[in-house]
């Protein structure tokens, strides 16, 4: 949503996804996924910027789950549609923009491992099967 509003004006909000943030790919549509990740307290997450994949497909969509909007710090998740209906899911945690936006920004205290280890923790207490490839 972001990079659409910028865009007009010259502006951008849009960054690559980097490959160690691969948590797995689901073998669900993106609308049975989301069902998924609202079981798990996740929220869609308009404010995010658009990530691009290394092969060029952008974003399918970003969710972020955090116990409080004043949390201190939340766990962020990008999603990738493949072309067998399957999606590659790719995250980090991070702190929350809407507690520390400038901490947030500069990317202070990003940490990709802990991000992939929460999301598949999730994943398999919400019986949700993934494979890593």
């Amino acid at each position: 949503m972001l990079h659409r509003l910028k865009r007009p004006l010259g502006g951008f909000a849009q960054c690559r996804q980097h490959p160690a943030e691969y948590v797995g790919t689901v073998q669900r549509s993106l609308e049975e996924f989301r069902t998924d990740l609202e079981a798990m307290s996740f929220s869609p997450e308009p404010i995010a910027s658009l990530k691009v994949h290394r092969d060029g497909r952008l974003s399918a969509g970003s969710w972020v789950r955090r116990p409080s909007p004043l949390s201190t710090w939340q766990l962020h998740v990008a999603l990738f549609r493949n072309d067998d209906r399957s999606l590659e899911v790719f995250a980090h945690r991070e702190y929350s923009w809407l507690r520390h936006p400038y901490k947030h920004y500069i990317g202070e205290g990003w940490d990709t491992k802990s991000g992939v280890d929460r999301m598949r923790a999730l994943l398999g207490r919400h019986g949700v099967s993934f494979s890593v490839e």
